[in-house]
């Protein structure tokens, strides 16, 4: 048979080399566990603590933040493991089958593998968010534009207004400023209404709240506008964005009458919040809930971090989004865990180790409440588009289309990819899928967490025909391909 597991195939297989992934794997190897990691990307780290790539040198260490020395005691811990790890990367991992098979590509090759016990550390995307003139050349998210500037040293644009919530698009601006570029503005939709829950969030976390702070004040000394409870309405252009319409907001993110104006921009960075990239954890088959304060969809996942599956794991944010911190976390109670339950440590052994994590969690968790609920994605953020507006990208649909169809009777996201192709094209609904979520919502009344969500299938991302060729023959056979 040959799906039956083979002496070869590791114990573990971790998908995801970023905070997570690699913790998990320092803390089961560290116990004698086989390890496997998959990763999509060039080396290890992922997006917070991702490499420069080959050809590049880094010469002021501080461009990089805080985060860059955090990485890399991260990264030695993983380094020092030498061959006891077998990491593979450029291995993007896009399905998973029945008896604990998997299939990913690398080098342009379709391979298949077995696992025993797996961690899934698979991230998040950035939030889309659409409004009129989105699709402009000239807007694109503050994870993208970090990795233009972070690892590839390219500056998004001339004049830069970045659009938000939360502590990302802070960092990107700064370093957007350390590498010579110029930011007209920064928006901050959220506003903090409760200062001593934020202070108490932080009375354990307070090297957190130093980085915050210095970013602040980087951005305060460039002279660069920081303007709380302020949102993008609308990005003008012909060809590409040439400014931006912007207003003050209330408590619910909804334009305050005669507070518009106008900024003359061409880049626009977009960074309200993160989505978990949860396409591996629906083809396993684990339990979702609805956690909006985590970013949507998340898997049940019990202290250790396994999900509903038994012997499948989920760590950082592609299991409610987080931050790297809590990613590192999780990731080592999850590898402490997995090498429980194969053995190779006791229950006792286990909690001994898995302890000051859990207390570490439980502390960040308090962090992140008071940091949610600023923030927050409120109301008026998802009433910016109208009928005109673009919401699938891909297939070209708008929010008049999208109404249209609900219109005819469906609270359904699966019968409206039916009837309108939305969620069929490139991106398998990661653009449009989290904002339809919400249209359906509000046009029907029905709580966003009794939206049944898209239906997963592999491919969970593009891969190229020759690719699903070059698998073996028995297993194309076997899934009907």
């Amino acid at each position: 048979d040959v799906y039956k597991r083979q002496v070869k195939d590791p114990e573990l297989i971790i998908v995801g080399a970023g905070p997570g992934g690699i913790a998990a794997a320092v803390e089961a190897t560290r116990a004698g566990v086989s390890v496997k990691i998959l990763d999509e990307n060039p080396k290890p780290g992922g997006r917070i603590y991702g490499q420069l790539n080959d050809g590049f040198k880094l010469v002021h260490p501080g461009f990089l933040g805080p985060d860059y020395e955090k990485g890399k005691a991260l990264l030695a811990e993983f380094d020092a493991l030498g061959e006891k790890v077998d990491y593979l990367h450029d291995a993007l991992v896009f399905a998973t089958f029945e008896n604990r098979i998997m299939a990913f590509h690398q080098a342009g090759k379709g391979e298949r593998l077995a696992y025993n016990k797996l961690i899934l550390a698979t991230g998040a995307y950035d939030r889309p968010v659409p409004f009129p003139g989105w699709t402009l050349p000239g807007v694109l998210t503050a994870g993208g534009a970090q990795t233009l500037v972070k690892l590839q040293r390219v500056l998004p644009g001339k004049n830069i207004l970045f659009a938000g919530s939360g502590p990302l698009q802070l960092v990107v601006a700064s370093q957007v400023l350390d590498g010579g570029g110029t930011v007209e503005a920064i928006l901050e939709a959220g506003d903090i209404h409760n200062w001593l829950k934020l202070l108490k969030g932080f009375s354990r976390n307070w090297g957190l709240l130093t980085d915050g702070l210095k970013y602040i004040r980087a951005i305060r000394k460039a002279g660069v506008p920081l303007l709380r409870k302020h949102i993008i309405l609308e990005a003008r252009g012909d060809d590409q964005v040439e400014e931006a319409v912007i207003a003050e907001v209330d408590n619910e993110w909804r334009a305050i009458k005669g507070t518009r104006r106008i900024l003359k921009v061409d880049t626009i960075c977009l960074g309200y919040g993160l989505v978990p990239s949860v396409e591996l954890t629906r083809l396993v088959g684990c339990r979702h809930r609805y956690a909006p304060d985590l970013g949507g969809w998340v898997p049940a996942r019990n202290e250790d971090m396994e999900t509903s599956v038994a012997g499948v794991f989920a760590v950082g944010d592609g299991a409610g989004v987080a931050g790297s911190a809590m990613a590192m976390f999780e990731g080592r109670i999850a590898g402490i865990s997995t090498a429980e339950s194969l053995g190779y440590i006791s229950p006792e052994e286990a909690r001994k180790r898995k302890k000051p994590f859990l207390n570490d969690v439980k502390k960040m968790g308090r962090l992140r409440d008071a940091l949610d609920r600023i923030s927050y994605p409120r109301p008026g953020l998802f009433e910016l588009a109208n009928d005109d507006t673009v919401i699938c990208r891909c297939e070209e649909l708008t929010l008049g289309d999208i109404r249209s169809a609900i219109g005819k009777g469906t609270i359904e996201m699966n019968e409206l990819k039916r009837m309108t192709r939305m969620g069929m094209g490139r991106c398998q609904g990661r653009m449009c899928a989290p904002a339809v979520q919400e249209i359906i919502a509000r046009q029907t009344q029905t709580p966003a967490a009794e939206i049944r969500y898209l239906n997963q299938r592999p491919p969970t991302k593009p891969v190229p025909i020759h690719v699903l060729e070059s698998l073996p023959g028995e297993f194309k056979i076997r899934h009907g391909w």
